[in-house]
């Protein structure tokens, strides 16, 4: 398969060996298994349109260059031979060596793509096994058996001649692949650690005998041979239990059995249909898995088993087992107990997942009384140990599905011995327990549920009011009005299981629940009030209550009394809302209660809902507050503190300099151009002098260091080396195509900066996503693709006339003028980039009237000495103050501080999105405000502008 995978040529140097160079996977790589993985894979999702089950099986039921799998009738399988194979030639695999339990099927498959099984087979003749993951698959039977080969033992040990060493057991044990965990001799190994023996130390008399009895196992245990179908089960009635062997591996695979293709291993035979039906062709009904756990002082098992029913028939069937050694250092029983349920469950979790068959029911089964109660008190204040694998159980399993079984018929006591008994291999371990194959009724009885441990864990605050005794959760440690209401039910089931009654939580309890939280609030705002009106007393004159005429429902709740008595079809609760004040935390919790159910949405909504049930104190300001605090909302709705602009730099005011001594830098493209036949990207390098305003433009062929740097030695060669140069980082490329971006993020900056070390040049990176950083330059981007669109008109132009394009365009972004344009023909025209370049704003002669005397070479350079300063007197005069008033961000703002919580800012993505993170150090500017920032996220450190970042307000 590795050879059928080709490399490509760049990467070939990967599988240099001396002087020879690897042009297809190789065996001793790492990678090659992946690889091949996923070439293979990549070809068959190209046909999942058209042959969905064939890529799904190439997908899911291969195990690198082999197959196995089940399908539910002869024309299935034959349709999937043809697909597999016809996808996988499509890729440049030929897939071989194909044997199946149908002649039909091995019949519609080309003979030289059979394997040697199938061929004998076919004729008829005697047929041996076929190796499918450690285990033997006899096709013409349709039964598995054990891959047990005595061949590496010495002949001297398998006769009993020899005491094997500690080295000569580790060898032949690891030789058995044991699927069943049941032949493993690993507690005589275990027993050779605790000895502290040599690895060529012969081991003691009693592990000697303990071996022989193993080694005696292993000669006949290629005899056991048991159904790969679990249809082959037959199905037995509620009096009488199997006497032979009818476990099987696979309850989803159809009578028709698998398909395989074994050239090599094979893995896990897996469904493709949701359920079976019986030989009859009744189908089966409640299906359950039952899993039964065990642990001595030496190890611990865990077997599985499937029941179904067909009709009035009951059947069963061996799944699989886990056995464990328990570990060196000594552990009670009640522990390796414990660890052995764990064990159980994480069978059962994988048995879920592997299979395509859900059961009704799962039932787990132990015979340690500790473990059940453990398992069924809920109040878990254990030591560590029990507490993790506690939860675990939690996690993976219910309660309700574990039940007590008594030691004689809890059938993983058999993987627990040390001593091997032949007979459980044809007995109960294969059929399981007699009991599974009787009614439920007659099941082992389960132990009755010890009594609970009442431990407290409730935080009660008990209020007096008038010899009335509230059970209240403190409402100030909640965050969540249901939350609070549920706790106080939890507290009146307490009280109700210690009154004798049903202590359960139904929509009763929670209205008791809800009833007294709002009786504590209105005691706590309203306790004058309160009692005033249980005397029979008026309210009085300075109460907030006295124009609502409170009244006491027969509840105890205190609410409005108010004048729409009348008003017919209206609920009590808007005749006579309940009286709370916007203040009280409980009030606080139901506003935010029905905040939270609109969404966070408009106040208004919130104010509208809440007046229909409850007439709150100051109801708006209070909803306002509320809206305020919430976490959610302040995420939702905060925005960057972007600080005052800042003095414009150095680098836009340094007059009576060369132009391009401080030059911005950027890219722009792909530009496509026509080279003979075919169609090839260009770039262009955009150098902008930020005092002037100049540009000029060069093309290059890939986005590379090396191109980037014969980029910028072409300009300087012409315009001159720049002192500074600034550029961005790949990250701040506004509007450029993604390959721009991948490019630019690619490019290797210390061998940029060192080339302008090189030529007394300071080369500087902008912060990552802060394009207004670099507006100077990102702004003429726009102007030269203005105006390339113009001179293009959408054509593919050669790379010469290209150029030329660009020169042009370089020429006309440089003739803009740089302040305003007069319409006074008497007036100076107005200054442009190419004064600076070129001596006037065009390709023009030069202004000015001239005789032969300035020929001579000292005027000439006097003269142009002359006109450039002109030029820059009048850029102090004209283009200076214009630059002077603040367009944006001319606020204050409160500066960003260590220890901030923040939001990182990413427009290209929706703001739910954003990242969370905490200001880890700050970066002032000149004016010392804060202009850069680092941010401490989850995935690291990210240095953003304070432009980037938005403040999230903690505590108001």
């Amino acid at each position: 398969m590795f050879l059928r995978v080709k490399v490509h040529p760049e990467d070939q140097q990967a599988f240099r060996f001396l002087t020879y160079v690897m042009t297809s996977l190789i065996f001793g790589a790492n990678c090659s298994p992946f690889v091949a993985q996923f070439v293979k894979n990549k070809n068959a999702k190209r046909f999942e349109s058209t042959m969905p089950a064939a890529v799904d099986a190439i997908v899911n039921s291969h195990y690198m260059d082999d197959y196995i799998d089940s399908l539910p009738d002869i024309s299935s399988a034959i349709e999937m031979v043809k697909n597999v194979t016809d996808i996988h030639k499509s890729g440049g695999f030929e897939i071989r060596n194909w044997t199946s339990n149908s002649a039909e099927v091995l019949d519609s498959i080309p003979k030289e793509a059979l394997g040697p099984v199938a061929v004998r087979f076919k004729i008829d003749e005697q047929l041996q096994g076929e190796r499918i993951l450690g285990l033997i698959w006899y096709p013409k039977e349709d039964e598995l058996g054990f891959d047990v080969s005595l061949k590496r033992i010495p002949e001297s040990v398998i006769q009993g001649k020899q005491k094997p060493t500690k080295r000569l057991m580790l060898r032949v044990i690891m030789s058995v692949f044991d699927v069943l965990s049941r032949v493993g001799n690993i507690l005589s190994l275990q027993d050779t650690w605790r000895l502290n023996i040599g690895w060529d130390d012969l081991v003691p008399e009693d592990i000697y005998k303990k071996w022989c009895q193993w080694i005696d196992t292993l000669k006949v245990i290629n005899q056991i041979r048991i159904p790969r179908c679990h249809l082959n089960v037959q199905a037995t009635n509620n009096r009488e239990k199997p006497s032979s062997v009818p476990a099987a591996t696979d309850l989803t695979s159809p009578p028709d059995g698998p398909l395989h293709d074994h050239s090599q291993m094979n893995v896990p035979q897996l469904s493709r249909q949701e359920g079976f039906n019986s030989a009859n062709g009744k189908k089966y009904t409640k299906l359950q898995l039952h899993v039964f756990s065990d642990a001595s002082t030496k190890a611990m098992s865990a077997v599985a088993y499937w029941r179904w029913s067909i009709a009035d028939k009951i059947c069963v069937s061996f799944i699989a087992s886990k056995c464990r050694v328990l570990p060196v250092k000594p552990m009670t029983v009640p522990k390796a107990e414990l660890q052995a349920a764990v064990l159980a469950a994480r069978l059962a979790e994988t048995i879920g997942k592997d299979h395509r068959l859900v059961p009704e029911q799962r039932f787990f089964w132990c015979d340690s009384s500790t473990v059940i109660h453990w398992i069924r008190n809920s109040t878990r204040k254990y030591k560590i140990f029990e507490a993790n694998r506690l939860g675990e159980i939690d996690e993976l399993t219910r309660v309700s599905e574990w039940r007590y079984v008594p030691t004689k018929l809890n059938i993983a006591d058999l993987a627990t011995r040390e001593s091997f008994n032949l007979d459980c291999f044809h007995g109960e371990w294969f059929t399981g327990p007699a009991f599974l194959y009787e009614n439920e009724s007659l099941w082992p009885a389960d132990m009755e549920e010890t009594e609970k441990e009442q431990i407290e864990t409730a935080n009660i605050m008990i209020i007096q009011d008038n010899s009335v005794t509230l059970p209240v959760p403190d409402p100030r440690r909640f965050s969540s009005w249901l939350r609070l209401v549920r706790s106080t039910a939890v507290v009146l089931k307490f009280i109700d299981k210690c009154r004798k009654l049903t202590g359960v939580i139904d929509c009763d309890t929670m209205r008791r629940a809800e009833c007294l939280l709002l009786k504590q609030a209105q005691s706590d705002s309203f306790s004058e009030e309160l009692s005033a009106l249980k005397d029979g007393k008026c309210v009085s004159r300075s109460s907030r209550l006295l124009t609502l005429c409170p009244i006491i429902d027969e509840q105890g709740l205190l609410r409005v009394g108010g004048r729409i008595d009348a008003a017919a079809d209206v609920t009590l609760e808007m005749k006579r809302p309940i009286i709370l004040d916007g203040r009280h935390p409980v009030a606080r919790l139901i506003v935010r209660h029905y905040h939270v159910k609109s969404a966070h949405g408009c106040q208004e909504t919130v104010v509208n809902e809440l007046k229909q049930s409850y007439w709150i104190i100051k109801l708006r300001p209070t909803v306002k507050t509320v809206v305020t605090q919430c976490m959610f909302c302040r995420i939702r709705k905060c925005l960057p503190r972007v600080p005052r602009m800042g003095d414009l730099p150095e680098a836009r005011l340094a007059h009576h300099q060369r132009p391009f001594t401080h030059c911005g830098l950027d890219l722009f493209g792909p530009l496509e151009v026509t080279v003979g036949r075919r169609r090839e990207k260009r770039y262009g390098v955009l150098f902008t002098c930020l005092t002037v305003r100049a540009v000029h433009i060069e093309l290059v062929a890939s986005l590379s260091t090396d191109s980037l740097i014969m980029a910028l030695r072409r300009m300087a060669a012409r315009r001159g080396w720049p002192c500074h140069l600034y550029s961005d980082n790949g990250t701040n490329l506004r509007g450029a195509e993604k390959e721009l971006k991948r490019c630019m993020a690619n490019l290797d900056t210390d061998v940029l900066k060192q080339e302008g070390v090189n030529n007394h040049m300071d080369w500087h990176f902008i912060p990552p996503f802060s394009p207004h950083w670099g507006g100077a330059w990102e702004r003429l981007i726009r102007s030269v693709k203005t105006s390339l669109k113009v001179v293009m008109t959408g054509r593919t132009p050669k790379e010469e006339t290209l150029l030329t394009f660009l020169v042009e365009v370089e020429n006309i972004v440089n003739s803009r003028p740089l302040s305003h344009v007069s319409v006074d023909p008497t007036s100076v025209e107005s200054l442009t980039p190419n004064h600076f370049l070129l001596g006037t704003s065009s390709n023009l002669p030069t202004f000015g009237e001239f005789d032969d005397t300035d020929l001579h070479l000292r005027k000439q350079w006097r003269k142009a000495q002359r006109l450039a300063d002109m030029f820059w007197n009048r850029w102090v005069r004209e283009i200076l103050p214009d630059m002077l008033p603040r367009k944006k961000w001319s606020e204050e703002q409160e500066p960003l501080r260590v220890g901030d919580l923040v939001l990182v800012v990413d427009p290209s993505s929706p703001r739910n999105t954003w990242p969370k993170g905490v200001i880890h150090h700050v970066y002032p500017g000149k004016d010392g405000r804060i202009r850069m920032l680092d941010v401490k996220t989850q995935t690291g450190i990210w240095r953003r502008s304070a432009a980037r970042v938005a403040p999230i307000e903690v505590s108001v």
